[in-house]
Formats: structure tokens, C-alpha cells, sequence
């Protein structure tokens, strides 16, 4: 269920564990309020880690993204899945192992610096095949990589993202390339990037912080690896996962905290609790309801059912109040399904 902080997460939490797009950026855009609600949230004391599946970028790089819409940001602050990847193998091989990059030179800057030698080709002999996402990846290199691995070597991929969003559409990802070595090799990889728990744990600890926050705006990667890790979340609606998808999350994909924006780093959060049939936040209230499940919130002394077709406008404490109850129903063997909850438009309390 939902967690409460009668204070604002900055002071709760001493380190924010950031997804980039869709949380700090969209595309080339800023999303609203994040500069503002960062410089806050450091004011309060918390420190911030960027922490991202884009394997093909350096951290340097990343940086000065932020840094150019107003979040100012150091690469020490910057977490990769090529730097996790890089990582995972050191704990196993050891200092100067030959590692066959297949990717970026994201991927290669994080294999050398973590003390790897590269090698060019599967006639290098390599002892591991790393594979991160590259635009300029072609068969040529997919086919080094399962030349390497069906000789014996290792195989890990920086993240198993099927499709990457760009402005065009939902293009090829790591994931989909991976498969293609995969089916060459019958070989499945070590998953460095989310929503494996491994960064987020390397990113807390690069980060010196005891008491790490994840956010993000994907259910399936942001929250589904801090629930693996251990960590608390926070989802924000700037990006991919709706306000619906949050009432209807599975376990293993619910954040502890919900928040418009990154504002809600900077803000308490109440949770919703029982009285009688319904769950109170506030002054808002919502319950699962009827033979044929569905939900229902309370307007003043009137109880309105939520119909599905048009999409209904809610305050945040009212989208509290739907995902304590959705949640509580599909725990309880009476799941709803998306046919019974309407879009959902959540008004920040300003």
C-alpha cells in the first residue's frame, strides 16, 4: 500500500535515485516545474542520482543535458546501465580482462574506466560480450558478439528495453537487438539495467546514501526495479505509466508515493486509510463497489460512480483514495480491469 510522510520526501529521504525522460526531460523539452523542484529538494538537503537504461551516453554527457535546462548536475552524479554492466563484470573478472563492447562509446568509456581492456572482435578471445544500445549496430557486430559468446564467453546486456521511444514512434531497443543474439546463441544475458535491482543498489551506493528514494514515470522499469532493490518510489505523471495504469498496477509495479510532478519531492504525503467500506484521504474518499466491481468516489454527501469513456478529472488525493481501493480489491481476488476504470486527470493541489 501507499506510504505516509507527514514531511516532505526531501527531508524524509537523503538521496533521490532520478529517472531522466519523462521525469526531468522529454525529448529535448524540460518538463514543467523539474528545475524549480530540484533546487528545492537540494535545498532541503537531498541529493540527487540520475539514473538511466541509456547505455550509448557518457555521464559528462548526460550532465550537461541537465545542466542546459536548469539542473545543474555533475557527471559523479550520473549513473549509467553501461557503468552498472561494467560494474557487474568487475565483481567477477579480474582488473585487465579482455571485454568485448557492443554498443557506444558510452559502453566502451565505462568498460575502460572500470579497468576492462576492449577488444574489437570475437578473434580477441574476449572472456565477456557486454551489449548496449547503439543506433549504428549492425549485423556485423551482432554477429561478434555470438561468435564470442558460442566460444564461451560471458554475456551481459546494459538493459533489456524491447522498444525506445522517439520522436517518430516506439523504435527497436537493447532488448529487441539482445534477442537477436540470443536466438544465435541460445544464451540469455545478466540484465544490468532496470528493472533489475543491481543499479539502483549501485547507485545508492555510489551516492554514500542510507535512506534512497526512487522516481520515476514507468511502472514496469522505475518502480518494478525499486520494489526488487528494496527501495521506496515515487511516480510521477510527466511521463509513460497514466494515472489509470497506477490503479491498476500489479504488485510488483505499485509506488509507495504518488505525485503529479517532481514537485511532490518537496511536498508531505498523506494516505489514504479505511472507514468502513471506503478509503479516506482528506476531504476525498473512493471504494470498490457492486456485484460487477466497479469504483466509486464521494463528491460532498454524494457518492458518483466512475463510469469508463470520458476521462474524469481528480485531485490527488483522490487518485490516493482509487489506487488504495483498486489495490485492495485485486488483493483481495476481485482485480478491476482496464474496461472498468475511466482515464484519470489528476489536478495537483495549487
Amino acid at each position: 500500500m501507499l506510504l505516509a510522510s507527514a514531511e516532505p520526501l526531501a527531508t524524509a529521504y537523503d538521496v533521490a535515485l532520478m529517472d531522466l525522460d519523462g521525469v526531468c526531460y522529454r525529448g529535448a523539452e524540460p518538463v514543467d516545474h523539474a528545475d524549480a523542484a530540484v533546487e528545492e529538494a537540494r535545498r532541503l538537503g537531498l541529493r540527487m542520482m540520475f539514473v538511466t537504461n541509456n547505455a550509448a551516453r557518457e555521464p559528462q554527457t548526460v550532465a550537461d543535458q541537465l545542466s542546459s535546462l536548469g539542473i545543474p548536475t555533475s557527471p559523479d552524479e550520473v549513473m549509467t546501465s553501461s557503468q552498472a554492466a561494467a560494474a557487474i563484470l568487475a565483481a567477477v573478472l579480474p582488473t585487465g580482462s579482455v571485454v568485448l563492447p557492443i554498443g557506444g562509446a558510452g559502453l566502451r568509456t565505462a568498460l575502460t574506466e572500470a579497468g576492462f581492456t576492449l577488444a574489437t572482435g570475437a578473434h580477441d578471445a574476449p572472456v565477456a560480450v557486454v551489449q548496449g544500445f547503439s543506433p549504428d549496430l549492425g549485423w556485423r557486430e551482432l554477429t561478434e558478439a555470438a561468435y564470442a559468446i558460442n566460444a564461451g564467453a560471458r554475456y551481459v546486456a546494459t538493459n533489456l528495453d524491447a522498444t525506445l521511444p522517439t520522436e517518430r514512434g516506439m523504435a527497436v531497443g537493447n532488448g529487441s537487438l539482445v534477442a537477436a543474439v540470443t536466438n544465435a546463441t541460445g544464451v540469455v544475458p545478466i540484465s544490468a539495467g532496470k528493472p533489475e535491482p543491481e543499479i539502483f543498489r549501485q547507485a545508492t551506493r555510489r551516492s554514500a546514501g542510507s535512506r534512497p528514494i526512487a522516481v520515476g514515470d514507468r511502472l514496469n522499469t522505475d518502480i518494478a526495479g525499486a520494489r526488487a532493490a528494496g527501495i521506496p518510489s515515487v511516480h510521477v505523471l510527466t511521463g509513460v505509466s497514466d494515472a489509470r495504469d497506477v490503479v491498476l498496477a500489479a504488485p510488483h509495479e505499485r509506488p509507495s508515493y504518488l505525485a503529479v510532478d517532481l514537485r511532490g519531492l518537496v511536498e508531505p504525503h498523506p494516505v489514504p486509510s479505511r472507514d468502513g467500506a471506503w478509503w479516506r484521504c482528506g476531504a476525498a474518499a473512493a471504494r470498490v463497489s457492486g456485484a460487477e466491481p466497479h469504483l466509486e468516489i464521494r463528491l460532498g454527501d454524494r457518492e458518483v460512480p466512475l463510469e469508463p469513456g470520458e476521462p474524469v478529472t481528480v485531485s490527488l488525493d483522490t487518485w490516493r483514495c482509487l489506487a488504495a481501493a483498486a489495490w485492495e480489491a485485486a488483493d483481495d481476488g476481485a482485480p478491476l480491469t482496464v474496461s472498468q476504470v475511466p482515464a484519470l486527470q489528476v489536478v495537483a493541489p495549487r
